[in-house]
Formats: C-alpha cells, structure tokens, sequence
C-alpha cells in the first residue's frame, strides 16, 4: 500500500532500463497503497476533535457551486507500464465512482453533489504528470485533486498546490513537497512522508535501546543525504551511539548501477574496519536488492534500518518469491502501522469494502488470498478502494469544518487548526495541523519476517505524535 513517500525507485529502475534516459518515479513492488480505506460507507467521515473556525472568506472556490463541488481525480494509466509491474488496481474510474454515488446518494457533502473529472496519465517522467495538473486547473477548473500525481521531481505536485493554489489530497509525497504548497494545508496526503516515518523510527529505536553497544553507520543517496544531518546524526547523538563513516551512493536515474555499486563496495570495506555492524538505509534506492544483498553478504550479522519502507518491501517480497535463503531483508527494522492484511480486516475498510461489493456485486480479494492472474498481473482491487476511501476521509473531515463557504482560505484555515482525525482507516492515529500534512499517526517498530511476507510489529502500536 502507499506506506509513505519512497516508492518511486523500485519501479523506475524497471521502467528506466527500457527507456534509456528517461527520468521516472515509480512505485514499490508491492504496489499498494497506504493502510486500509475510509471510515464509512459513503466513503469516510472523519471527525476532528476541534470545533469549526470562522469563516475567512464568504465566496464560493473555483469548482463549488451552491449544489455542487467539481473533484478532478488524478490515475495511473497502468497499461503504459504494465510491462514493467506485476499488479494493477483493477478499473480505478469503476471503483471510485461507486464512492462518489454513494456520497451523492446520501445527499452529498455539506448538501453538495460530487462532480468527479478522471485523467489517466502515464506515469513517466514530468510531462504527462503536469499535463494531468494543468487538465485540471486550467481546463476543468476543479475545486480538489484527489489521486496519485506521480513526479519524482516533484514539479508536477507543486504545479497543483504552488502555481495553481489548488488542492492536492494525494500519496507517496515527500515533506519537502507537502511544504511547497502555497499556501501551506493545500497538499496533504493520508500516508506518512518518508522523513517523518524516519523520526518515528529513530525515536522508538531510542526508546527500546536497540542500537545500545552497536557501531551505527548511514547509507543514503544523493536525493536523502540531507537526513544524515538533519535528523539521523542528531539522533545518535543524543542516544550516545557510536557513529561510523557515512556513505552516499550516486544513484540517479540510471538503471546502472556500477558506480554505485563499486562505492558501496570501497564503504563496506571501511566499515568492516570500523567494526560498524548496524547501518541505517535511508531512501528507495539505496535499499534496492543489488545493494542489500551485496551488505548482507559481506555481514550478515550487521542489523538494517530503513525509512524507505514501501521499496524495502517490495523488494523482500521479490526475495521470498525467488526463494532466497536466507532472505537479505530478514530482519530489517523500519517504523510502519498495520499490514495490509490487518488493513483489511478493520472495520472502518470493510465498510467501504461493502459499500464497493453492493454496488458492483464483485468480491473484493483480501490481500492475503490475492493471487495472479492469467497475464501474471495481480488485480488489488482493495488498494483502489483504501486509496479513494482514505483520500474522501480527509477531504470530509475538512469540509465538515470548513462549512458553507467552500473556497482555499476557509480550507487552509481548517487544515491548519484540524487537530485529530477519527474514521482514518488503517491508522488507529492520525491528525493534521499546521506544519504537518501528512495525516497518519499510528506507528510500532516492525521488522521483516519472511513467514509472513511483511513487516510484523516487534513494539506495541503508538500514536506517533505523543511518543
């Protein structure tokens, strides 16, 4: 599922290889999106613990009328890479549709019907991603954007929130990117970003003393290297951790990866050395099999953290299909919630699973009994489905304190004094205020277990905004 903001590298070394210089994003093998789905049938109906501010503004937004909100809703066209993934989410127009009719059946948000606009984009490199934005913006005049606008570069999300001051309820986003809106609360994202997924991190580690009497080194890349100082050395400090040598890998957008290869090899050679046996991995590429493997196998005994959860899991689960033993991933700690199984099974996701199963009378696969198809694809209806439920739980829960007057200054003004969210399936925690637009909360140490193809909590489940 959309675990955070790191997916992009696993899938664009796929996709890269075949199209030579072509920077692209891309998604975690596992392809899914952020635990669970909405907190009611009609698609999510989060509350917040605050009361509703006063209105700034007295106007009607671009894309409200007095009966109605206009939504553009941004997807992945997955037939322009289907050579290059094993997964799909099914028909994502069909399965968000039946969030929108429902809503609208139920008399609508605040008495408003919901007008959603679809673009499907190829998600490659900048252009098709922007043309997406401008569609939008400029041509449909749209009030929010709900979906995934995939750029690794980041311009095409800032295009959205920063040149067009619309709203962006999204996934797999950075904090850089959330902060690039103008102004701040116009781009949120109902998952965790990869920065703030590496605080809680480092924080319960601090807590249970599990890198006490260890030699900590950091492995990031060039796109991440600004967390070693900000926010991994820090740390260390405080918890009176030995340190050795950083490295950071030039990665790029390549799908070569010799130089990268070849510097990891001159720093694992230091850090044998050094007697450095734990290593923190920060980012998606450089938590990629050919590196973790190469580490696992020069030390095996070295314990692994990353921040890139989403990549690292996908990347493990490729290990277990291919039967590795023992699995270089083994072990591996991050920060995550539940698993897409525990996911499933809440209860605010199985309403919206049934809200899905009524109106199509399909049966939506649990993740766990997911299996290919006859094309080799796996069809993850469920992550359709969490991805819009989770998207409509903000955008109602919002809405439900902006009142009458719809527009981007009572929007702003109600992100900024939300407070807790409830009814944010999947995440047992989860709040938005100003200066933290990424929603989820709910955190427990995880490490990887083979058994069960995923990250399986070693720690208690906590609110992350109170550890």
């Amino acid at each position: 599922m959309h675990r955070g903001a790191d997916r992009r590298s696993a899938w664009s070394r796929r996709v890269v290889a075949a199209t030579a210089a072509i920077a692209v994003l891309g998604a975690a093998a596992c392809g899914s999106s952020s635990k669970g789905g909405g907190s009611a049938t009609t698609g999510g109906g989060g509350s917040t613990t605050t009361g509703a501010p006063q209105p700034v503004n007295k106007t009607l937004g671009q894309g409200v009328t007095a009966t109605t909100i206009k939504i553009g809703v941004a997807l992945i066209d997955w037939q322009t890479i289907a050579q290059f993934i094993d997964f799909n989410h099914g028909d994502e127009v069909k399965t968000d549709q039946v969030f929108f009719d429902a809503i609208n059946k139920a008399g609508g948000i605040g008495g408003r019907k919901i007008v959603a606009v679809y673009q499907k984009y190829k998600p490659i490199g900048s252009q098709d991603p922007t043309n997406v934005c401008t569609k939008f913006t400029e041509d449909d005049k749209v009030f929010a954007v709900l979906g995934n606008i995939e750029d690794s570069t980041g311009a095409s999300q800032a295009c959205v929130s920063k040149t067009h001051h619309t709203i962006l309820i999204g996934h797999d986003m950075t904090a850089v990117e959330l902060n690039s809106a103008s102004p701040g609360g116009l781009m949120l994202t109902p998952d965790v970003a990869a920065e703030r997924r590496l605080d809680v991190l480092l924080s319960l580690v601090s807590q249970r003393k599990t890198l006490q009497g260890k030699k900590v080194a950091v492995l990031a890349e060039t796109a991440t290297k600004g967390r070693i100082k900000s926010t991994i050395d820090p740390a260390l400090k405080k918890m009176g951790v030995s340190e050795g040598t950083s490295a950071i890998l030039n990665t790029g957008t390549s799908a070569d990866t010799t130089a990268a290869q070849q510097q990891l090899d001159s720093f694992l050679e230091r850090w044998k050395t050094e007697n450095v046996n734990a290593l923190i991995i920060s980012g998606p590429d450089v938590v990629s099999k050919q590196f973790v493997e190469k580490i696992k196998k020069k030390n095996p005994s070295m314990l692994l953290l990353t921040d890139a959860e989403s990549s690292a899991l996908g990347a493990a689960q490729d290990e277990v299909t291919a039967h590795t033993t023992p699995n270089p991933y083994e072990g591996m700690l991050t920060a995550n919630g539940l698993t897409d199984q525990q996911a499933f099974e809440t209860p605010e996701m199985q309403a919206c699973v049934k809200t899905y199963q009524d109106a199509t009378g399909e049966t939506v696969v649990a993740p766990q009994d997911l299996k290919p198809g006859k094309d080799g694809k796996r069809v993850q209806v469920y992550v359709a489905i969490s991805d819009i439920c989770r998207e409509l739980t903000l955008f109602k829960a919002i809405l439900a304190k902006v009142g009458p007057y719809v527009n981007n200054d009572n929007w702003v003004n109600a992100v900024n004094s939300l407070g807790a969210v409830t009814g944010e399936a999947g995440s047992q925690y989860a709040s938005l205020h100003q200066g933290k637009y990424d929603a989820d909360d709910t955190f427990a140490l995880v490490a990887f277990d083979s058994t069960v193809k995923d990250f399986k909590a070693v720690s208690p489940m906590l609110d992350a905004t109170k550890s």
